[in-house]
């Protein structure tokens, strides 16, 4: 039993049997006027996600401090798995950007006027500028990494450099991060999007190869490091899963309480998710249909043995506790439950989903939530001559494998409308949005925050429930009705 456990992730991890047709969850935008040299290491910037939709038409432009803090934050995210986020927004009176506050809440980025509360996000970032903040990003996502200083005496113009930026261009030229031309660095010269987006991968490829744990666990070895596990809908990244090898074979471990949430079961109503019961070093894991428990298991930490249903089986690892949390190992899970193992193309994501999936002509069509077709009756809804509901949202599934979403919010003068397009795939209960271009309105009367911003990441809704005889879905934990 134990081989048959393992032999799912061996098979999806070495062989990647099954894969995403042509779909890479991190797949870049593309990007416009580059120069030549640096097209290699774009290729990787895009693929790493590092291409942000401000510089992606102008590569070869001087880069300003706002464009610089959203790359920042994404080296940061795409690095720890982690996603920033940031304490309020009153640092700053001249941007409302959030990317630069995650980035100024990382002590990446500083204001420009402590006093007048300048942040001065348009400003052009020259060489050594932008050093000084991927210094701090490097900071930001290796804190332990070795910071001796470096020197800048191989370059003509190493007097050029600011005395508060010697340290910063000394680390970056010392660590092959920044690289001179002709024998110079010209600390005081333009840094183009590109330039910027090159250090970004630069500092993620050699900080990647090197000696960093994260994602492992320090009782076992992790050898495959997904960016992020995506069980059904629930996501885990980088720093909340753990790989440990025995005889060859992997074995995942997650949080106790993120198994909760992401082990659903669909159409089991409010019973959907299991009782975790720990107690002492005993575990129980069951799920219930309302009437009868439908599956039962009994681990225990630091025992390998497990009772499935009353029948004792070998787990292959034992549970094991650490910093107060109880980690708990997924194979027995997904072969209990009869689940697939599937990576992207690109091996970025690893999907754990149910075998049967929720089918697609049923998918097909429009859903709301409410009784306006927020489609074809709203389709003024920016001019301001249309009363807006409290709440509404609203899907359309084409069977070409596109989506529609329209979202709106009205009340206390903060009226929203959100609008969302692109790709969606069913996986089990479990659909996939891709691909995915948002505008929002905000305001009253509504006006154009953003239009056509690309989402990088993919997002994920679980389908909970399908009634037949009503005509209604729940997705996400809402229920929609046919149109």
């Amino acid at each position: 039993m134990k081989k048959l456990i393992s032999i799912i992730i061996i098979f999806a991890v070495f062989l990647a049997v099954l894969t995403f047709g042509g779909f890479t969850a991190n797949a870049g935008a593309p990007y416009k006027e580059a120069s030549s040299w640096a097209v290699t290491e774009l290729d990787k910037a895009a693929g790493y996600g590092f291409i942000t939709d401000k510089i992606m038409n102008k590569m070869n432009t001087s880069i300003t401090r706002e464009e610089f803090a959203e790359i920042a934050v994404k080296l940061y995210e795409r690095y720890t798995g982690k996603t920033a986020s940031f304490s309020d927004m009153r640092a700053f009176i001249d941007t409302k950007n959030p990317e630069v506050f995650k980035a100024y809440d990382l002590k990446i980025v500083n204001g420009t006027d402590a006093k007048k509360k300048l942040f001065s996000p348009d400003q052009p970032a020259n060489r050594e500028q932008v050093a000084a903040m991927m210094f701090r990003t490097v900071k930001a996502i290796v804190p332990d990494a070795d910071f001796s200083a470096g020197t800048a005496s191989g370059f003509t113009d190493k007097k050029d450099v600011s005395d508060w930026a010697l340290e910063s261009v000394g680390f970056m030229i010392k660590n092959g991060l920044l690289k001179g031309e002709g024998g110079k660095i010209n600390p005081k010269g333009t840094c183009t999007g590109e330039m910027a987006v090159l250090f970004a991968v630069r500092i993620y490829e050699k900080y990647s190869s090197g000696s960093s744990d994260k994602g492992s666990s320090p009782e076992g070895d992790n050898s495959y490091d997904w960016d992020q596990i995506v069980i059904n809908d629930t996501e885990i990244f980088r720093d909340n899963y753990f790989i440990k090898e025995k005889n060859a074979f992997y074995y995942i471990f997650i949080e106790a309480e993120r198994f909760k949430y992401a082990f659903k079961l669909p159409f089991a109503g409010s019973y959907t998710y299991p009782e975790v019961d720990i107690t002492g070093s005993n575990i129980r894991i069951s799920w219930s249909n309302g009437e009868k428990t439908v599956l039962r298991v009994d681990l225990q930490k630091g025992n390998t043995e497990a009772l499935v249903s009353g029948a004792k089986i070998d787990a292959g690892m034992a549970p094991y506790e650490e910093s107060g949390e109880m980690y708990i190992p997924i194979n027995l899970f997904i072969s209990a439950m009869e689940m697939d193992v599937e990576t992207t193309s690109s091996g970025d994501i690893l999907y754990i989903q149910y075998k049967n999936a929720f089918p697609g002509d049923i998918l097909a069509g429009t859903w709301s939530d409410t009784n306006i077709d927020l489609f074809d009756d709203l389709k003024d809804v920016t001019s301001g001559s249309t009363i807006l509901p409290p709440y509404a949202t609203a899907y359309r599934f084409n069977d070409n494998g596109t989506y529609e979403l329209r979202m709106v919010s009205s009340g206390s003068n903060n009226e929203k409308f959100i609008a969302q397009r692109g790709k969606y795939r069913i996986m089990g209960n479990t659909i996939i949005f891709y691909d995915i271009l948002e505008t929002v309105y905000k305001g009253v009367p509504l006006i154009l925050i953003y239009e056509d911003k690309s989402l990088g990441r993919p997002q994920y809704s679980f389908i909970y429930n399908y009634d037949s005889k009503k005509g209604r879905i729940e997705i996400g934990g809402f229920w929609y009705n046919r149109r």
